[in-house]
């Protein structure tokens, strides 16, 4: 499957009130697509003044409410322009993205592929803004405590650590479950991405790693046990991603488990003599 992916360019928007400090607050994300020459932007209301004025204590919160006004009628007029204007010769995403003085700062011009750009503007206010990775556990560490707890419950803990496979002189990957006297080893792997393109990534990224450390010998991949969450959604194009991905890495033998396969864990971890 050909999935349609769009260059994006986007910097995130400050709020910067004290110039003397160098402190400032995410407030928003703008970005831009070239070949559309369209612009996007997602900001923080002017209602949630307190998140500024406890951070910049003691700044009033009119200065705030006032910064959110001005920036968002000045995105909404890039916005019109470039709708209604196709002869403009200034690149405008360049111009608005230029370092000024004032409170409002933007980022350095930075890039991603985006096969939607509205989930991928709203990823990136979350990110961004918003903090949402800080909000949830990753999904990885909390499969690291289950497969923890499993070992744990066979007597095995002390038989897998988390370390290095491989050396410094050839290639090497840090793993949170090795057990180096059989050269095997546990890594959980999620899928519960929001973009096809950064599921595949991943996982390919992943099933490289396993194939460099087999080139130089220091692991087999049927010696190799990826845990994993699949997507929230049992159908579409975010699960046909992660079945083309589960179906590359199991290829090449490595082993494939859902983390809530339990038995699966099992019987990988009693394959050795302990």
């Amino acid at each position: 499957m050909v999935m349609n992916r769009q260059l994006c360019k986007y910097s995130i928007i400050r709020f910067q009130p004290f110039v003397e400090t160098e402190e400032f607050a995410n407030i928003g994300i703008v970005l831009y697509l070239p070949e559309k020459n369209e612009l996007h932007f997602e900001l923080l209301s002017g209602r949630e003044y307190k998140r500024m004025t406890d951070f910049f204590a003691p700044l009033n919160r009119e200065i705030y409410v006032a910064a959110i006004q001005i920036i968002r009628a000045e995105l909404e007029q890039i916005q019109l322009l470039l709708r209604n204007s196709s002869h403009i010769k200034i690149n405008m995403y360049d111009e608005l993205i230029c370092p000024r003085e004032g409170v409002i700062q933007y980022s350095q011009n930075r890039v991603l592929l985006s096969t939607n750009v509205v989930q991928t503007l709203t990823d990136l206010f979350e990110h961004y803004v918003n903090r949402k990775f800080a909000h949830k556990e990753n999904y990885e560490e909390v499969m690291k405590k289950i497969i923890h707890a499993l070992l744990k419950k066979y007597g095995l803990e002390k038989q897998f650590k988390s370390g290095f496979l491989g050396d410094d002189d050839k290639y090497k990957v840090n793993l949170p479950f090795i057990n180096k006297l059989h050269q095997s080893a546990i890594k959980p792997i999620h899928f519960k991405h929001s973009e096809p393109n950064a599921l595949i990534e991943h996982g390919l990224t992943w099933l490289m790693k396993i194939k460099q450390l087999k080139r130089h010998g220091f692991i087999q991949p049927e010696n190799i046990l990826f845990t994993y969450h699949t997507p929230d959604e049992k159908s579409g194009i975010l699960f046909d991603a992660f079945n083309d991905v589960k179906m590359q890495i199991e290829e090449v033998g490595i082993l494939m488990a859902d983390i809530n396969e339990s038995e699966t864990v099992s019987q990988f971890v009693h394959r050795y003599p302990h």
